[in-house]
């Protein structure tokens, strides 16, 4: 029978850089919520170009600080990261939906990620078990009851993402219609980057970050759901599929359930 092996300890280095990391982080979120209660020239042109109501402005700023106390909270601070993904996904669509230069505005929510996820990946081994760059040792089996029921949650995520990818590669809009809420140039480069995601997601070994994807994805549709003016049930879709998704990975994972959101990550 195999043994789990004992998770070490990290090193000072790695924990160090890892509140290093997420100093930085909670500094400049802390910054970018102010300023979604104030009503400064650059935040109003700016929200303007991105076409986001504007009054809807301060609910984003105490959402960005909901999640950053649960980020910052051990006990919750993957879940955060992993919400955060998804807010940051919704920033992303916005910017893609103006066609927004690349690496000074496109990619700039990715580099914000990447001290949130680094800051965390440092200074917890268990969330370094659950992505690839790193071995991965034994995992304690689910039972028969949650692992097929998390195969069910699975199938159904994939599927569900899926369709929205053939719908996107087949839609054609109808003569007269008014235009859609994002640009028809950039549709089958979503459908494209669905299937990617859900890829990763469906191979063992890259299905967290492949779940990681597709929140920060489906957090994107949500936004521009809501830009567009939908109602909330239906802007919610996509966040009830990213539960869904979640959910089959979470009863098919020992390791996930160790530390996503009901036990504290040793750190």
């Amino acid at each position: 029978m195999p043994v789990e092996t004992q998770i070490p300890v990290p090193s000072k280095a790695y924990v160090y850089t890892g509140y290093g990391f997420t100093t930085l982080f909670a500094l400049f979120m802390l910054m970018d919520s102010g300023m979604k209660f104030t009503h400064g020239a650059a935040v109003i042109e700016a929200n303007n170009q991105l076409g986001f109501p504007l009054p809807m402005l301060p609910a984003i700023g105490v959402l960005a600080l909901i999640l950053l106390a649960l980020y910052l909270i051990p006990r919750t601070s993957v879940l955060g990261a992993v919400l955060f993904t998804g807010y940051f996904g919704g920033a992303i669509a916005l910017h893609l939906r103006v066609d927004n230069p690349l690496f000074s505005h496109l990619l700039f929510p990715v580099y914000i990620a990447l001290f949130l996820w680094g800051g965390i990946w440092l200074r917890y081994p268990d969330l370094r078990r659950l992505f690839p760059i790193t071995s991965t040792p034994f995992a304690k089996p689910a039972s028969k009851g949650a692992l097929w029921t998390g195969y069910i949650f699975t199938a159904l995520g994939a599927l569900l993402i899926v369709l929205t990818a053939v719908i996107k590669f087949t839609y054609v809009p109808a003569a007269g219609s008014p235009p859609p809420s994002f640009p028809q140039h950039h549709v089958n480069h979503l459908g494209i980057l669905e299937l990617i995601c859900i890829a990763v997601y469906l191979f063992p070994r890259t299905s967290v970050s492949g779940a990681v994807l597709l929140t920060g994805y489906l957090g994107g549709a949500t936004c521009i759901n809501l830009r567009g003016g939908e109602s909330i049930p239906s802007s919610l879709v996509p966040v009830i599929i990213g539960i869904i998704l979640w959910a089959g990975l979470w009863l098919r994972d020992t390791r996930l359930r160790e530390i996503l959101p009901f036990k504290a990550s040793g750190s």
